[in-house]
């Protein structure tokens, strides 16, 4: 259960996002109203509930359910603030079919995880519950559509659930406290002029939380929750007649209120002159601007002239996305990142434009020129021919990607969309028609249409900037009247158009001289086929249906990291990051996005402790264009000083502050002390030194020497890969990569840590953290692995039973389990848990008890139960998509597992029993190995931790 984050992720998130719209009349008519897709049956019953069905088999015996509630925290009294959340809470705590914890515990026995699966979200104006049902078993979807039939109106709200409950909401209040909170508490009014909006944000005061008498909550529930303000929808695998009367049967009988509030929609005043603000922070971690114009009242896609206007808007942000990018890609980069944005921000039915930017020690001013420089720029001459086609191309193969895997869309795709068809009228014409709105709308955009639209964001001059960072001595920040001169100055700047330059066609001057298949085998049982080239590199291909137009890459060898010493610790550890900084080829980065403009291909290299990575994917028509990527990046490093300084400076710039962060410099301190400050250990966070180290020359020696050789590489190819057109492309630019003959290895760097305790204090809120780690050194066995697991899952059930929910002191925490065969055998058990500087030590006893109750006794056999039954529905949906087989396939033919691991994993699961989990207990929290670390913030007393066994 989550609530609004902060505002500049919901800003980053907000450019990503394709704007939606609808359909398209035979002769373009603009005014034609968009259609509903024909596939989804929506309607209305009596009461007022809206209800959305969509049959689909994606993935194949699961029903994906969804409660849309249309209201949030704006709708909340004056004693309520928070209580729109809290209530979200209370519905997992008790209601009228599920008494308390009996919801949670019913799901999870049914292979449903809480918080992966079950969970929702409350914001400014609504509420959404999600809730994914297995189907495989008879009486689990009826049970479904109970648990969502008693959301919308049978919550108990009993005094002693809700006093219960007051504790895990404070914590997950205090979770979001820090630099960015405090920083955004002091803005937001300024930003927001007044509007109800300010003063709601959905967390709501802890003081409220605290203290609010009962039947508050209760009032906000009975005016809220009814089926007038609601929405039901379903998609999966099940039939539409089924899934009709699974809705009369729950929620026809829901009843409205005899005299039900208004749902109010709140304004946004607009800004009548231009303002800045200039906050710092001490725990702040990097500095930023943004520049936001006034909100505007949106309107949703109506019509197909509504759809062209989101595809125009769409097409803008994407265009000076781009020519932001370049300017951080390039040599001598203003900003180390920047973007625009458009559409709904805080306030629903509310647009707006905004720019935001990084900036270092330096200050402002520079980046501030640039963004408003290309700002001015965009307004004053437009946007070219060249980038305007680069977008359409760009455009049209997403959305062709999205028609193609029509058929293997994940049905929580669907509800998520109807989900927003309800609450905020986004249009639902269906893949189909919008692959066909795109294609005869695009062509017909021109590059003067684009210009009207940023001239009509851009046109009134009461933006407000907003400048953000730690409080840092050397670094001069202007205050709030200088940050108004130096925007306002910055947009008075002369600027001329940008120079139009010509895109490259072709990746590769020429092709490479292929190599051979020299050998082939055959795996009938994991359906894949390896082939041996005559350069030795081996590649493995599995055709699957999961997704029509996909196609994933994994190459692995051995190497990594650990081959290399201390002086060379950062040169390894970013060469592929530094090779990427400065191009391949004739190319620079910039230069081969365009190139790839249109195609829907990403590769991606790195460095592991014991192995070198290659990840790629593509769809099915440009799988030539990723492997031609993938050589490239292989056989043609190059170098350019001047984007290497450029690299180093902006990873500086983005990380040099990091520290700032209590959380962040306690994981340091912790894994320095765990590994006993030895300079090869692992490295949570980089630091600015780890970038003033670098070497650009032995950097790429360190490439080339891991990465250009085709010895000892295994690709995977997983997906629609078709062998027979796919093997002349394998030969082409896989065979092609030239061999050193030598055979690669991995080291063991004698990296090892070690038991203790440890207690930081850093911070001025009320937050600690408890770190807890368990290592030993055992002879490697898939079994040992999976009983390790399995242990951590079963006191993470205890982590919500016990932690959470009979003591409040925790929001969310829990255990994981690793286990490793290489560079060394070796198991992990970590543990997480933040809470309050008053609850460690109770948590740290609690802990304690359960550990101590798993060694002497074992687990419940309900609870080994749970975790099969989850660990086979997740299995269950997880070997239908490509990332599981290319991830499989990797371990067993690559690293030697044993393929019965993949092909009988249920079996393995299902013979797990409590005395397992004991045995693998008492073996991996032993009272020899265990080093916990605390948090706690600035003067708070306390004695070191003590162990918890």
């Amino acid at each position: 259960m989550h609530t609004i984050s902060h505002y500049l992720l919901r800003r980053l998130l907000a450019g990503a996002v394709l704007l939606c719209g609808a359909g398209l009349a035979k002769a373009q008519d603009l005014t034609a109203p968009l259609p509903k897709d024909p596939k989804v049956i929506k309607g209305k019953l009596p009461n007022g509930i809206t209800y959305y069905i969509r049959p689909n088999s994606k993935p194949e015996k699961k029903v994906e359910l969804r409660l849309a509630v249309n209201t949030g925290s704006i709708m909340e009294d004056d004693d309520q603030q928070g209580l729109a959340h809290f209530m979200e809470h209370m519905n997992f705590n008790g209601t009228k079919n599920f008494k308390k914890n009996e919801l949670v515990d019913y799901l999870q026995s049914i292979g449903v995880q809480f918080g992966a699966d079950l969970n929702a979200y409350t914001s400014f104006d609504e509420t959404v519950y999600i809730l994914p049902i297995p189907t495989d078993k008879e009486g689990n979807l009826d049970k479904g559509f109970q648990i969502i039939e008693d959301w919308a109106h049978n919550a108990l709200l009993t005094n002693k659930d809700i006093d219960d409950e007051r504790g895990v909401v404070l914590e997950e209040s205090r979770m979001g406290k820090g630099a960015d909170d405090r920083m955004m508490m002091k803005y937001l009014p300024k930003l927001m002029m007044g509007s109800r909006y300010a003063n709601r944000l959905p967390i709501g005061k802890d003081e409220i939380l605290k203290n609010f008498k009962h039947d508050v909550v209760r009032r906000f529930y009975n005016d809220w929750y009814r089926p007038d303000m609601q929405a039901v929808a379903i998609a999966g695998d099940i039939d539409s007649a089924t899934a009709m009367k699974y809705i009369l049967k729950h929620f026809a009988g829901l009843k409205n209120p005899a005299k039900p509030r208004e749902r109010t929609m709140f304004e946004v005043p607009a800004r009548q002159k231009p303002d800045a603000v200039v906050l710092t922070d001490k725990e702040a971690t990097n500095y930023q601007l943004q520049i936001i114009y006034p909100a505007q009242k949106g309107k949703a896609d109506k019509t197909l002239g509504d759809y062209r206007q989101s595809l125009m808007q769409q097409m803008v942000t994407s265009i000076i996305n781009r020519r932001l990018s370049d300017l951080a890609k390039g040599s001598n980069p203003p900003f180390p990142y920047a973007m625009v944005g458009y559409g709904e921000e805080w306030a629903r039915g509310y647009e707006n434009f905004s720019a935001f930017a990084m900036f270092g020690e330096e200050g402002p001013e520079k980046a501030l020129n640039a963004l408003t420089a290309e700002l001015v720029r965009v307004k004053q001459f437009g946007f070219n021919e060249t980038e305007v086609e680069l977008t359409r191309k760009s455009m049209l193969s997403m959305v062709e990607k999205m028609y193609n895997e029509r058929n293997t869309t994940e049905s929580s795709n669907y509800v998520d969309e109807y989900v927003r068809n309800f609450l905020q009228d986004e249009a639902i014409p269906g893949i189909e028609n919008e692959f066909q709105y795109y294609k005869q709308l695009l062509p017909g955009i021109k590059a003067t249409e684009l210009n009207n639209i940023i001239k009509d964001w851009m046109s009134s001059p009461n933006t407000f900037t907003l400048v953000t960072g730690p409080d840092k001595e050397e670094t001069k920040l202007p205050n709030d009247k200088e940050m108004l001169a130096m925007t306002q100055k910055g947009f008075q700047q002369q600027v001329q158009p940008l120079e139009e330059k010509k895109v490259a066609t072709s990746l590769l001057a020429k092709k490479p001289t292929p190599g051979k298949v020299t050998g082939q085998v055959k795996d009938e049982e994991l359906g894949a086929t390896t082939y041996t080239l005559s350069n030795g590199a081996k590649v493995t291909i599995k055709q699957t249906n999961f997704k029509s137009d996909e196609i994933l890459l994994n190459g692995v060898k051995k190497g990594g990291t650990n081959n290399y010493g201390v002086a060379d610790k950062s040169n390894a550890k970013y060469a592929a990051t530094v090779a990427a900084a400065m191009g391949f080829g004739e190319f620079a980065p910039s230069d081969i996005d365009k190139v790839i403009a249109g195609k829907p291909v990403k590769i991606g290299m790195n460095m592991q402790p014991i192995q070198n990575a290659i990840t790629g994917s593509s769809n099915v028509k440009d799988f030539e264009t990723l492997l031609q990527l993938m050589y490239l990046r292989l056989t043609a490093p190059r170098i350019d000083e001047s984007l290497f300084k450029a690299y180093v400076d902006k990873q500086k710039t983005q990380i040099q502050f990091l520290t700032q962060n209590p959380q962040i410099s306690f994981f340091d301190t912790t894994l320095n002390v765990l590994y006993k400050n030895n300079p090869l250990a692992p490295v949570p966070f980089p630091k600015a030194k780890d970038f003033e180290e670098l070497n650009m020359a032995r950097a790429i020696d360190i490439y080339k020497n891991e990465f250009t050789s085709a010895d000892g590489y295994h690709f995977f190819l997983v997906g629609n890969v078709d062998p027979a057109a796919a093997l002349p492309l394998i030969e082409t630019y896989i065979g092609s990569i030239p061999s050193a003959n030598k055979e690669p290895k991995f080291s063991d760097n004698g990296v090892r840590p070690v038991p203790g305790l440890l207690s930081v204090k850093k911070g001025s809120e009320k937050q600690s953290l408890i770190i807890a780690s368990y290592t030993g050194e055992l002879p490697y066995s898939e079994d040992f692995k999976m009983k390790a697991e399995a242990l951590a899952e079963v006191l993470n059930i205890k982590v919500i039973e016990e932690m959470r929910e009979k003591l409040g002191s925790i929001y969310t925490g829990g255990y994981y389990a690793s286990v490793a065969q290489f560079p060394y055998p070796h198991y992990s058990m970590a543990m997480q848990l933040p809470c309050g500087p008053e609850n460690v030590d109770k948590l740290l006893a609690a802990a304690n008890d359960e550990i101590k109750a798993l060694k002497e006794k074992g687990p419940d056999q309900k609870d080994i139960d749970k975790v099969k039954n989850q660990w086979k529905e997740a299995h269950r949906t997880e070997v239908q998509e490509n990332k599981y087989w290319s991830e499989a396939l990797a371990n067993v033919l690559f690293w030697g597992n044993d393929k019965n691991g993949v092909l009988q994993y249920d079996q393995r699961v299902d013979k797990l029993t409590p005395a397992d989990i004991q045995q693998v207990a008492k073996q991996m929290f032993n009272g020899k190995n265990e080093f916990i670390s605390v948090l706690y913030p600035e003067n708070f007393k306390t004695d070191k931790p003590r162990s918890s066994n």
